[in-house]
């Protein structure tokens, strides 16, 4: 726009100093000429030919400022056009933040679930050793429950010292949270298995009279019931 009007302005200066070179003759013709009759004076075709070449230079600047047309806003609709870019911007902006909170969540969902199948595995694995090692406990109660009383002196210390190691044994596994089930009190169909139910004049009815072997649990989860016998 700025440009156009330069070349407006440098238009409009050279007609003007055309028409006034075409003036400065006319007066200098004037005062050596004679007066002509009527008719077409010489001022008048060189006044007719300024003025033809300032409407052609009009016309051009006019056909050009036509052709770079530019459409000015008012402010109500720029204000209308900028709120609209800044709500679908906003619109945009809680999209993406939706999709990464999603993203978000579900990555956290993913990690929790696998933590917990790689407790699960672990908790599985370390029942199957356990329950493998239960029958290597129960030989050693047994034995130890037959001891003879005749043992005496160097042998009486070995079957001694292969009660510690059952002791220390039987903690290491306490303390990775095995624990073994009472061997007394009320008879519970989820910890205990009953071998028989008898009558018993020192035992409540429906309370365990002697556990057959012992039963052991693992974080709160019955590894083996106990074998019991129950009174009526």
């Amino acid at each position: 726009m700025r440009k156009l009007w330069h070349k407006f302005n440098r238009v409009i200066e050279r007609s003007m100093m055309n028409e006034k070179e075409k003036l400065n003759e006319m007066d200098a013709t004037e005062a050596k000429a004679p007066v002509q009759e009527e008719g077409d004076q010489p001022g008048q075709s060189s006044n007719h030919s300024g003025e033809a070449e300032v409407s052609h230079a009009e016309g051009e600047i006019v056909e050009e400022i036509d052709a770079t047309a530019i459409t000015l806003e008012n402010p109500e609709e720029i204000i209308a056009r900028l709120e609209a870019e800044i709500a679908e911007a906003n619109a945009r902006a809680d999209l993406y933040l939706d999709q990464m909170q999603r993203a978000a969540a579900e990555f956290q969902n993913v990690r929790r679930r696998q933590e917990r199948q790689l407790q699960e595995s672990i908790h599985r694995a370390t029942e199957g050793i356990i329950r493998r090692l239960l029958p290597v406990l129960d030989d050693f109660a047994l034995a130890f429950n037959n001891i003879p009383d005749s043992l005496e002196g160097e042998t009486a210390s070995w079957v001694e010292g292969f009660e510690k190691i059952h002791q220390k044994m039987a903690s290491l596994l306490n303390e990775e949270g095995i624990t073994a089930i009472e061997p007394t009190g009320p008879f519970d169909p989820n910890r205990h298995e009953a071998i028989t139910h008898e009558p018993s004049e020192t035992v409540e009815s429906g309370h365990i009279i002697e556990t057959l072997r012992i039963g052991y649990e693992y974080k709160d989860r019955v590894l083996r019931p106990a074998l019991v016998r129950v009174a009526q």
